[in-house]
């Protein structure tokens, strides 16, 4: 289905259209050929007259994996911050984070599923408060337990997921160099998608499964000053 994603289903519902040869394309073909990563070229999908969100992916497997820009991306953004935006999307991709967050969503799902089994053998069998386990009386009960279980389990699911994301960030830095690029592409994202620069710590910690703005950009700050931090001048040059 993935591999049919591209070509089938998206443009159902999307216009696609291959863009055109310059610095921005042949900057984000030279991105993927430096993360190993084989793509049928760069295209933009027409966005603009459905939303004013933005998007940059990866889209498909194989012989159809490509590179997706939103038009709304390529009217706002600049050449560099659509480079380090798609490097973020890159880290993805070669740290194999969309096969880390199905083994762990799954490996959870099936967790959460045993112990309201669990709970239910011991509501049923010690308490007799139902029938039996087939009793569609049960189903309130069971909806309950999931419905704690996801809340309990969101900061853990969270934190991981703030983990893959903050790596796929270092991936966009130490790819690109281009620090600038990347702190103004997050105040563009967040200005865009009306997100908090600086949430609560409990909130963040919650229901974020992203770093803050804040974070993120102090990670850049933090990785320009590593003494390691070396890269050519063609590499820092940043509007």
């Amino acid at each position: 289905m993935a591999n049919l994603a591209p070509i089938l289903i998206s443009p159902l519902f999307y216009k696609f259209t291959p863009l055109p040869e310059g610095e921005l394309t042949q900057r984000l073909l030279n991105l993927a050929a430096r993360a190993h990563t084989k793509v049928r070229g760069v295209f933009s999908m027409g966005m603009s007259n459905k939303t004013t969100a933005t998007n940059a992916a990866l889209m498909g497997l194989g012989n159809t994996r490509r590179i997706v820009l939103g038009d709304t991306m390529i009217d706002r953004y600049t050449t560099y911050e659509i480079e380090v935006i798609l490097a973020h999307e890159l880290g993805h991709h070669v740290h194999r984070d969309i096969w880390k967050l199905i083994a762990s969503q799954t490996i959870l799902f099936l967790l959460g599923l045993f112990l309201a089994n669990q709970v239910l053998h011991w509501v049923i069998d010690q308490q007799h408060y139902y029938r039996a386990l087939p009793d569609p009386a049960t189903l309130p009960f069971f909806f309950l337990l999931v419905g704690i279980f996801s809340f309990l389990i969101m900061p853990i699911s969270n934190g991981y997921t703030r983990s893959i994301e903050y790596h796929a960030d270092e991936y966009a830095l130490q790819s690109t160099g281009k620090v600038d690029a990347f702190k103004s592409a997050m105040r563009r994202l967040a200005n865009q998608n009306l997100a908090e620069i600086e949430p609560a710590p409990l909130v963040e910690f919650l229901f974020y499964s992203h770093p803050s703005i804040k974070k993120r950009l102090q990670h850049a700050d933090d990785f320009r000053a590593r003494p390691d931090y070396v890269v050519s001048a063609s590499l820092r040059a940043e509007s």
